[in-house]
């Protein structure tokens, strides 16, 4: 079984606990999560002048919750910019193919796990706690 963690922050130390026997555990990371681990998929994040500008618009939104409404929507939605950086990246669809349980480890990357769970046949949830409940239902079926 290959379970795939989506995240645009760090990963906890075993996030998913104990991991049975046959199963294998990667990671597609935003660059800015700061994780140089070798087994996992980096993407890098463009950090060009627009990137800086929208980073600089994303941080005036978030005064009110209004204005944050108005950012998910926008393409300057953190989430949006991760799956735009992942799309890109070739690594990741091979990785995605043998998936059968997709993780979204944190609420930014949430968009991205949802657009890449409609290219696999796999399960993909939101968070570790489900993670690892789909994990335990899945083994012990």
């Amino acid at each position: 079984m290959n379970i795939v963690i989506v995240t645009t922050s760090l990963v906890p130390r075993d996030p998913l606990g104990e991991l049975p026997g046959g199963v294998a555990l990667s990671v597609v990371a935003s660059a800015r999560a700061g994780i140089d681990d070798r087994d996992a998929i980096v993407v890098p994040v463009p950090t060009g002048m627009l990137a800086r500008l929208g980073d600089r618009i994303s941080g005036l939104l978030q005064g009110s919750a209004a204005l944050r409404m108005i950012q998910r929507i926008s393409p300057l939605d953190p989430g949006a910019r991760f799956w735009r950086a992942v799309r890109g990246d070739a690594r990741v669809a091979g990785l995605i193919g043998g998936a059968d349980l997709l993780i979204a480890g944190d609420r930014d990357a949430n968009f991205t796990c949802w657009q890449l769970a409609r290219r696999m046949d796999g399960v993909a949830v939101g968070g570790y706690a489900a993670g690892k409940k789909e994990l335990l239902r899945q083994v012990a079926g």
